[in-house]
């Protein structure tokens, strides 16, 4: 938004002047040419303190200079998108990690009594119907159970612990496809788009 007014400003001051130049207007706004060039060109943004200080110098009113800060801090599409997919993704893996139906689901599928009725499986994980039914669309979603809701791990001595390890790299897997990443898994684990 700032950048439109920072063009619109630009192109008054060159009809009226037609010999008004880039760096007669860097010059006036007191900054170098090739950074008032890349705002305007839409490469770069203005910093807060850019968008101040060049307001000022413009004349701009306190109450759109806050609007005009306000909207720098808005992310454009792409960056919004990420961070939806973002905490779509770690939704995910936080239901897997801290939902003990999901482990329950395929623990239990592995007994010979399992049945595969959500009513009979809320009563054996002592969770409610509708958590179980959360979990087996996860579950499905995730290839770690099947159409008959039975176990599609492939792990020969199944622990919890190797459960979760299996269902997150499926989600690790899911989430790549959508260009999300895990990242920096030396130090504290986190997720991140590239």
């Amino acid at each position: 938004m700032f950048q439109q007014r920072l063009t619109s400003e630009f192109a008054v001051r060159q009809q009226t002047n037609p010999r008004y130049s880039l760096r007669a207007f860097a010059a006036f706004l007191e900054a170098d040419h090739s950074t008032v060039s890349q705002v305007l060109k839409g490469t770069r943004r203005a910093t807060v303190t850019q968008i101040r200080a060049w307001g000022r110098k413009l004349g701009i009113v306190a109450e759109e200079l806050a609007v005009h800060l306000a909207a720098e801090h808005v992310p454009d599409s792409a960056t919004a998108e990420r961070h939806a997919q973002l905490r779509h993704w770690t939704a995910e893996a936080m239901a897997l990690l801290t939902g003990p139906a999901h482990w329950q689901i395929v623990r239990l599928s592995r007994e010979p009594e399992f049945r595969a009725d959500c009513r009979w499986l809320a009563e054996q994980a002592r969770v409610g119907v509708d958590e179980i039914n959360l979990a087996l669309t996860r579950l499905l979603r995730f290839g770690l159970i099947d159409g008959q809701w039975k176990d599609c791990t492939g792990i020969a001595r199944l622990t919890e612990r190797e459960f979760r390890r299996l269902a997150l790299s499926r989600v690790r897997e899911k989430a790549a496809e959508d260009h999300v990443q895990l990242g920096n898994t030396r130090g504290p684990a986190k997720w991140e788009t590239p």
